[in-house]
């Protein structure tokens, strides 16, 4: 064999070995900043953008899984709400055993633009609202009265607060809707619990109304009306008033924040079903078993006709939103511990291990997964921008 010829042949070895490890880092992500590379920094691409409990915050490249930055608030098991993307500023509230506080990040870089520290001995309730230029979350003790809070999104300074009439009250997280912020406060000392909605500007009080039993999932609202789980079963209350208008015990109601979709309202239950049931007065359209517990943080997600959903089962599904019929179903093979996210396609979720995982949307085949070497109880729609 000539000279040229046996050069020819390494350099076809040495091209495919590349290729082969090229393939590999593209379906196996690890927590390595190597894998930014190829990611402009002057760009910001479709991102997932999620926290978990290894003390870091990941901003990943959605369609492949690259790390595009991380970043870490303090080290102890911090524990990280569902981020929220509004012009070009990444928001959520982060807490570990020592603080809380409520950030806003840069999407481009990862770089704080604000922080806003809760008061000393006070927590949240793991969630934030954004709208109209304000952020808006619950501050809550165990020996003072709970409060509302609204910032400024550009600055993190204090818009307004209202707070709790007495020191057992405590409220949910907030939800707003057309200017209207909504939050259920429940009471340590057996007090009858209220829904409040607050002028999204002012932080004054529009009305307050009693509901039947404490909240136990936060609020979700359309149509005029705001919906939660409680005391096993699914509440339907008055947004105009606060006056409830059904209840319903299908499936001993929800075990996290129901999902609204047309006509119908679709809840992980206590049961161990995904059930579906009328809008109007919450009798049964449809569910089916799963046969083990959702994680409390796991709700229904609904994308073009089906919705989606992870289990403690170690499998995710897909049925037919409007009658529950079964389109697949795939064995991840752990504990989904995250709402599924759902962008182009493409399902995003986190396991109890650590790992964020993607899916078609078509078959439940598995596509990149990036691992944290934490747990990943939170996670938010994939964004731009």
């Amino acid at each position: 064999m000539s000279h040229t010829m046996k050069r020819a042949i390494l350099v076809l070895l040495a091209l495919s070995f590349i290729a082969s490890v090229t393939i590999f880092t593209f379906t196996h992500r690890g927590a390595s900043n190597v894998h930014a590379k190829g990611v402009s920094p002057n760009l910001v691409p479709l991102s997932d953008y999620f926290g978990s409990n290894n003390d870091q915050f990941y901003a990943l490249d959605a369609p492949h899984g690259l790390l595009r930055w991380s970043y870490q608030y303090q080290q102890g098991g911090n524990t990280w709400s569902p981020a929220l993307v509004v012009v070009g500023k990444i928001y959520f509230e982060v807490a570990n055993s020592s603080s809380t506080a409520v950030e806003a990040l840069s999407n481009l870089d990862g770089s704080v633009h604000w922080s806003f520290p809760f008061p000393a001995g006070t927590f949240g309730a793991n969630g934030i609202a954004v709208a109209n230029g304000f952020i808006y979350f619950a501050v809550n003790s165990n020996g003072s009265a709970g409060s509302i809070y609204a910032l400024n999104a550009k600055t993190g300074s204090i818009a307004w607060v209202y707070t709790a009439a007495t020191s057992d009250q405590s409220f949910g997280n907030p939800i707003v809707v057309n200017g209207v912020v909504y939050t259920a406060e429940h009471s340590s000392s057996g007090g009858i619990p209220q829904m409040y909605a607050l002028d999204g500007s002012l932080g004054s009080v529009n009305w307050s109304h009693e509901i039947p039993v404490a909240a136990g999932t936060n609020l979700a609202s359309a149509n005029g009306v705001i919906y939660f789980g409680g005391s096993s079963a699914l509440y339907a209350i008055s947004a105009v008033d606060g006056s409830s208008m059904w209840s319903s015990q299908v499936d001993n109601g929800p075990v996290s924040t129901p999902t609204i979709g047309t006509g119908i309202i679709y809840y992980a239950s206590a049961a161990n079903f995904l059930t579906a049931v009328n809008a109007t007065d919450g009798s049964l359209t449809w569910h089916q078993p799963v046969h083990k517990p959702f994680a409390v943080n796991v709700s229904p997600a609904l994308y073009l006709g089906g919705v989606y959903i992870g289990s403690m089962d170690l499998n995710m599904y897909a049925f037919k939103a409007s009658t529950g019929v079964p389109i697949w179903k795939h064995k991840v093979g752990l504990a989904i511990t995250t709402t599924a996210e759902i962008k182009n396609g493409i399902i995003h979720v986190g396991l109890i291990n650590g790992t964020l995982r993607t899916l078609n949307v078509s078959d439940g085949k598995l596509r990149w997964f990036y691992h944290t070497n934490g747990t990943i109880t939170t996670s938010s729609p994939p964004a731009e921008g």
